[in-house]
């Protein structure tokens, strides 16, 4: 077994449950917007992708480009009232992030949501001390899955550690496909939102059904 000195995880679906949350906030957006409402399995389809794409899919990309911004922004603005309070942590995640870092491992948080709502849910469960670094869609010029993401954001962060020592810990293809593009190791979180198929044809190096499973992974008590 490796030995993992940097555990680079996502958030919506692999830290947290947040279905409920995001599903209600497109649902009112994309209504707004005079769209018709998504239902919770579409939305869940769109878990991992930027916002900006989740909103061509879920309009069924009759969305104008030019409109798309405006969009996001509605949507964005109404995540602190609508989503967060639907959002709550999987069991075991608070205790995890703790023993992690107690191990002197070091942590990454990359997700695709905006920095003002991830940064109201990090303070919202206390955990935002938990990461060495943090990486949300409008702090960074690329989202996941590109390789650029690693090399411009996060190599530099950690550069003395291998990428064989690293693991991404993600639900979703975006997240496997992510970790294959940057060379580094991947644990698929099979609890959260990917699809099963697309996500296993990805071959990832390991699989969690709860996230106390990835104690044995990582090596620690």
């Amino acid at each position: 077994m490796p030995i993992f000195k940097l555990l680079i995880f996502d958030f919506d679906g692999t830290l947290a449950s947040s279905l409920d949350g995001i599903t209600a906030c497109f649902q009112q957006t994309l209504v707004h917007y005079e769209y018709s409402s998504p239902t919770a399995a579409e939305v869940r389809r769109t878990i991992g992708l930027t916002i900006e794409e989740s909103v061509r899919r879920l309009t069924r990309f009759e969305c104008r480009e030019q409109d798309i911004p405006e969009i996001v922004t509605f949507y964005r603005a109404l995540h602190e009232t609508v989503a967060a309070p639907r959002i709550q942590l999987f069991e075991g995640v608070r205790e995890i992030l703790s023993d992690v870092q107690s191990s002197r491992i070091k942590t990454a948080l990359v997700s695709n949501k905006g920095s003002a709502g991830l940064n109201g849910l990090l303070d919202k469960f206390a955990i935002r001390n938990r990461f060495d670094l943090i990486v949300s869609a409008d702090s960074s010029s690329c989202q996941k899955p590109a390789a650029e993401l690693y090399e411009r954001y996060i190599s530099p962060m950690f550069g003395e550690i291998d990428r064989s020592e690293t693991v991404l810990v993600g639900d979703t293809e975006s997240d496997l496909q992510f970790a294959r593009n940057s060379g580094i190791r991947s644990c698929w979180a099979q609890y959260g939102y990917g699809d099963v198929s697309t996500c296993d044809a990805l071959r990832p190096d390991f699989r969690i059904c709860k996230i106390a499973e990835l104690r044995s992974i990582v090596q620690i008590d």
